[in-house]
Order: C-alpha cells, then sequence, then structure tokens
C-alpha cells in the first residue's frame, strides 16, 4: 500500500469515526428509542408531502444541470443540456457511492474532459465555479430570509443568536471575499500583478486559470442566470427538509427553513463526516428548536428524511450508469445483426 491509499483510508476512517459521533450525539437525545421509527412510518402516511419532497430534490437535480450547463457555455463549452444533465444524475451517484461530493465532481469533469480534451482548463474551471455560485446563493438566502422575516426574534437562546451573528459575518465575510478574487482576476489587476507580484502571477498556469475565471466577468450573463438557477437550486433543496417536517405534522413556517438550512449546510459540508451524516441532524435539531421547539425525534427525522429525498435521485443515477452501460454493450451485438 502507498502512502497515497494509506492517506485515503485514514482520512476514510477519521470520518467515519465523526459520522458515528456526531449520529450518537444526536440520536442520544432521543428520550423515546421508539419514536424515531415511528416518524418515518407516520412520514409513509403522508404521500403528499412525500411526493413534494422527491419533486423538490429532482428540481434541485434539475436546476444543478442548468447551472453547470450556463457556466460551461461562458466557457464555449456547447454540449447540449441532455448531456449535462446526465452527467448530473451520473454525479449525485458517485457523490453517494463515496460518500463525498468531491468523487462526484471528479466523475464529471473526467466524463466530459473526454469529450472536449482541448477544454480542460475550462471544464474544470466551471466546476469550481459552480460551487462559489452554489455558496453565493445559500448566503444570499440565508442573509434575506434570517433578517428579513425576524427569524431572529424566535431565537430562544444565546446561544442561538450567537450562532446566527458568527454564520451572518462567515456568510457575508466570504461574498465579500469572492468579490474581490473576481475583481483580481480582470486584466487590469493582472497587468498590476505583473509588474509588482511577478514571481506569482507570472505563470503560464495563472494565466489559463485567470484567463478562464475572466470570462464570467466577460460573458456576465451566462453568471447572471447561473446565479438565477442557483437560488432555484437552493430553495428546492432546502424545501426538501421542509417537505420532511411537514411529513410529520410539524408547523414550521418555510421561511424558517430556508434560514436554518444554509447554516445547517454550511456546517455539513465540512469534511468531518461522511455525506454530512449526524453533522446535519445534530445542527438542524439545535436550530430547529431553538427557533420553533420542534421535538429532537422529529427534528432528527426530518432531517434524515431530506438526505433521503436526494438520495433517491442519486440512486436513480446510478440506475442511469448501468443502463448506459448495458446500451453500450449491446450496441456492437445489434449492429452486426
Amino acid at each position: 500500500m502507498n502512502k497515497r491509499h494509506a492517506k485515503t483510508i485514514g482520512f476514510f476512517i477519521l470520518k467515519l469515526a465523526g459520522t458515528s459521533l456526531f449520529l450518537w450525539w444526536a440520536l442520544a437525545r432521543i428520550e423515546d428509542n421508539h419514536s424515531l421509527g415511528e416518524n418515518f412510518t407516520h412520514a409513509l402516511k403522508s404521500p403528499l408531502w412525500v411526493a413534494a419532497g422527491l419533486g423538490m430534490a429532482f428540481l434541485t437535480l434539475l436546476a444543478s444541470a442548468l447551472r453547470w450547463f450556463l457556466l460551461l457555455r461562458a466557457q464555449a463549452i456547447n454540449e447540449p443540456f441532455w448531456y449535462i444533465f446526465r452527467l448530473t444524475l451520473y454525479g449525485a451517484f458517485f457523490n453517494i457511492a463515496s460518500f463525498g461530493a468531491a468523487a462526484g465532481d471528479a466523475a464529471k469533469i473526467v466524463l466530459l474532459m473526454r469529450r472536449v480534451p482541448n477544454k480542460k482548463v475550462g471544464v474544470t474551471m466551471s466546476v469550481m465555479v459552480d460551487h462559489v455560485v452554489g455558496f453565493v446563493s445559500g448566503s444570499i438566502i440565508f442573509l434575506f430570509f434570517t433578517w428579513g422575516f425576524g427569524t431572529m426574534d424566535h431565537a430562544q437562546s444565546e446561544a442561538a443568536r450567537s450562532t446566527f451573528v458568527i454564520a451572518t459575518c462567515f456568510q457575508a465575510g466570504c461574498l465579500i471575499a469572492i468579490f474581490l478574487s473576481v475583481f483580481s482576476c480582470s486584466p487590469g489587476m493582472l497587468r498590476w500583478g505583473r509588474r509588482h507580484l511577478p514571481l506569482i502571477t507570472d505563470n503560464k498556469w495563472v494565466d489559463k486559470i485567470t484567463t478562464a475565471l475572466d470570462l464570467y466577468r466577460t460573458r456576465w450573463i451566462y453568471a447572471v442566470y447561473a446565479l438565477l438557477a442557483s437560488f432555484v437550486l437552493a430553495a428546492s433543496f432546502y424545501l426538501t427538509f421542509f417537505a420532511a417536517l411537514r411529513s410529520l405534522d410539524q408547523q414550521v413556517e418555510s421561511t424558517t427553513v430556508l434560514a436554518v438550512m444554509p447554516v445547517v449546510d454550511v456546517i455539513a459540508g465540512l469534511p468531518i463526516s461522511i455525506s454530512g451524516l449526524g453533522v446535519r441532524e445534530r445542527t438542524f435539531d439545535f436550530l430547529l428548536s431553538q427557533l420553533t421547539g420542534v421535538p429532537t425525534d422529529a427534528a432528527v427525522a426530518a432531517s434524515l428524511i431530506g438526505f433521503l429525498f436526494n438520495l433517491f435521485w442519486g440512486l436513480v443515477g446510478g440506475l442511469a450508469i448501468v443502463t448506459a452501460r448495458s446500451i453500450k454493450k449491446a450496441a456492437p451485438a445489434s449492429s452486426n445483426d
């Protein structure tokens, strides 16, 4: 076993330990051991909300494909939308199979590079910018629904208020940093950098990367449309958890979920557990209980159900991969008939 494989296995073991720890922490707060299973059973008795959750999860996938499709157009990569959607579906499966988003991104990049080998930098930059645009839309949704709908007024403890204040500073600070990063890729700033910081900026890879990034400034219309698609993506993803809550008859306002979920999503994205499991449930439980008084068993169950809504389409992506491979294998045989 080489050092790279050992490092990968070690990192996975640490994430597995984190998942076990946080899941235990979330589940240990449930007083009745049978209530979690009862909540799942109750959700199955609300087929309309289950269908709504699955529909929102599908809309999330569709908007994700559209966002990436538009960002690729800015790089002059004009692949048809159906193909980009298929790669997005494949990526959703690899996110599950590898217990992390990095594998899904890698699968999409590799598959698309095979199709457009002369656009490797553009493909890579499109995926990176895709995440940045996603963060921007999530931050704006958080700031809008937290401070525009009086969410802070419902916080029942100083810890909850501090959490939202810290999250606000973090989100706003990151938005400013993103704006400055985009500005630094403009031709004027690059000329200044080459004069004053030649060791950093006078590099062929810096030139390629900044040129690719600057396309989102010069072809700003694609970036704007991608941001609009990202608002749909983020809102629909957050509302899968709203549907999960409603399937359990928890009368939580959608505006509260839209304020809570951006914080939950950022924390769940930390590389301390597998697919955010445990971390998501504990954070979701803490914030909802502080804002609405939702019982712990219902909050944890709703978080897991929302995760399963999105997991469902990842499994569909796996089925799509198997089907595509079967068709490719059958094609030569059929052509010889």
